[in-house]
């Protein structure tokens, strides 16, 4: 997906819903900010072209073929000519009308029509984006006056910047073009070049910041631009979430590019499966669906119990963004067995108790119908960034390299904490057994849990399957999970965080480097230990973690 944009405001009203951005080098020298937004199913190509239709061509076709682009999205800003459009609407043009085509003569101008029209699927994703929830993506911040409405109307694009509603410019539009309601400078150059490649599908999506008159500067000082800019990158990211990428063709390879297309996690063809919806709602309140944390499945099946989990973002009456969710649900379909088996709804619910009992993660909504309960719980918001906050992924080295300081010692204390609230679920004999970077929300400088894991599940052999597993926790060891298997997965994130790779029982046990404090060392080697009883308690442990946090700080800076 590639959004384009002509200025520097049209462009940060966009950037600042990305996430994981890196800078591409075209080879014509063109940079593009290639980042994810949060709960969409695409990588996004993010190039600002400059104004003019002239130069947004010239940089449109270069960047489609460079980066395979599925699609092309003009975001940014327009001019009203239309009184029934207001500063701040969105007009998503239905045609793009290049003005300036025609023949002068000695009879006057005789106008010979330019346009384009988006493609059928773009048309109903537009009008579909309309109708619902229009402005779930609408940034953070005070909320407008008025809802910014969306027109779906024919907008007219040249090379002139209009600043009078009588100018020989707008007299020719509105003789020739009358039914266009914003003229902009750029929309006919990047849509004539989009439609040189047959498989493009392309949107012009522009805010209203001005009339196209003489008070253009005044609108301009009152931030009418960042506004409209606002709106247009909002409701081109509502459009994008229901765009789905095209199929390709059979037996045919699908071509290289810096940027790939990632298909959402579709679990079978049910209608209700999350991957396939933007906004779930549960007992009247909307959720907009986003990636899972470490792009963790939207949905697993096992059996007669289907198991749905997002990051969400709460959607207030208004549309605008009020909070965040950790939100999952369990489904389950096949007939109720014997008194005291296990119940998987009755498991979401005890959760829903030990959080509040035990001063876990805040309860947003619980909700149960006949076959299903829904959890949402509180996740942070980064107020800075107007986003989720980050996960202990984030922190954690990638690959083998030498700890950071700064970034150990934001771990080591932030585990700390989170040994904590383990603690005070072992203090009932309960325990988490499902910590792995994701897990772990980190809000500032401190660390809290997303869930409470296992807590309210019976300890089975096989659970909690992959590289975080307690040895305890896998089959055939004989030993029952609790308590310590929380302190021995604290162990192996600090072991990652120190060597960038998780402990592995066929090697030798982790000896640290000269610049990481003895007291962190012991505490990994004993929470690592193989045999439960052997390991420390997460009081023990937390106790050794605030020392070894002190360590760190007091440290001087290693030699380089």
């Amino acid at each position: 997906m590639v959004v384009l944009t002509a200025l520097q405001v049209e462009y940060e009203a966009v950037r600042q819903h990305l996430t994981d951005i890196r800078e591409d080098e075209l080879p014509h020298g063109t940079l593009a900010d290639v980042g994810r937004v949060p709960g969409l199913n695409w990588d996004v190509a993010l190039v600002e072209t400059g104004p003019t239709n002239t130069r947004a061509a010239l940089v449109t076709q270069p960047v489609i073929e460079y980066f395979d682009a599925a699609a092309v999205l003009f975001v940014g800003i327009a001019g009203a000519l239309a009184g029934d459009v207001r500063l701040g609407d969105v007009v998503v043009a239905r045609k793009v009308y290049g003005y300036h085509g025609g023949r002068e003569s000695v009879d006057g101008f005789a106008a010979r029509p330019d346009a384009w029209e988006p493609s059928h699927d773009m048309d109903q994703l537009v009008r579909s984006a309309r109708r619902n929830r229009p402005w779930a993506f609408l940034s953070p911040g005070a909320p407008p006056a008025q809802e910014p409405r969306v027109h779906f109307e024919p907008i007219a694009s040249g090379d002139v910047l209009i600043g009078s509603r009588d100018s020989e410019t707008v007299r020719r539009i509105r003789r020739h073009y009358n039914d266009a309601v914003a003229v902009d400078m750029e929309s006919h150059g990047v849509t004539h070049a989009a439609r040189m490649h047959r498989t493009v599908r392309t949107l012009s999506i522009r805010g209203i910041s001005d009339h196209a008159d003489a008070s253009k500067a005044v609108a301009d000082a009152g931030g009418s631009q960042e506004t409209a800019s606002r709106h247009a990158a909002a409701f081109a990211l509502r459009v994008l979430r229901d765009l789905r990428p095209p199929e390709p063709p059979p037996r045919e390879q699908p071509r290289g590019a810096s940027v790939v297309v990632v298909r959402g996690p579709d679990l079978d063809t049910d209608s209700t499966a999350w991957g396939k919806r933007p906004v779930v709602t549960v007992d009247g309140q909307d959720y907009l669906l986003y990636e899972g944390p470490g792009d963790l499945p939207h949905e697993t099946r096992d059996g007669d119990v289907v198991r749905r989990q997002a990051l969400a973002r709460v959607v207030s009456a208004q549309g605008r963004r009020d909070s965040y969710a950790w939100l999952r649900q369990v489904q389950w379909d096949g007939p109720r067995t014997s008194q005291g088996a296990f119940d998987p709804l009755a498991a979401l619910e005890e959760e829903a108790r030990l959080c509040r009992a035990h001063r876990g993660p805040d309860v947003l909504q619980l909700s149960r119908s006949a076959n299903t309960v829904t959890l949402a719980l509180d996740w942070p918001a980064d107020t800075a960034l107007g986003r989720p906050v980050q996960t202990l992924h984030a922190l954690l080295p990638e690959r083998p390299v030498p700890a950071d300081p700064m970034r150990l010692w934001s771990v080591v204390k932030g585990l700390a904490e989170a040994a904590r609230a383990l603690e005070r679920l072992g203090s009932e004999g309960l325990s988490h057994r499902a910590l792995h970077p994701t897990a772990l929300v980190v809000n500032g400088s401190r660390m809290a849990l997303r869930d409470l894991g296992l807590a309210a599940v019976p300890p089975r052999p096989g659970e909690n399957p992959g590289p975080y597993q307690a040895p305890e926790q896998r089959y055939g060891s004989g030993a029952r999970p609790g308590p310590a298997t929380d302190v021995y997965q604290l162990g192996a994130l600090l072991h990652q965080a120190l060597t960038g790779r998780l402990p592995d029982p066929g090697l030798p046990p982790y000896r640290g480097a000269p610049a990481i404090p003895d007291s962190l060392v012991h505490a990994v080697v004993s929470a690592l230990r193989p045999t439960p009883q052997a390991r420390p308690g997460a009081r023990s442990l937390r106790l050794a973690l605030l020392a070894a946090a002190r360590d760190l700080s007091s440290a001087p800076p290693p030699r380089h």
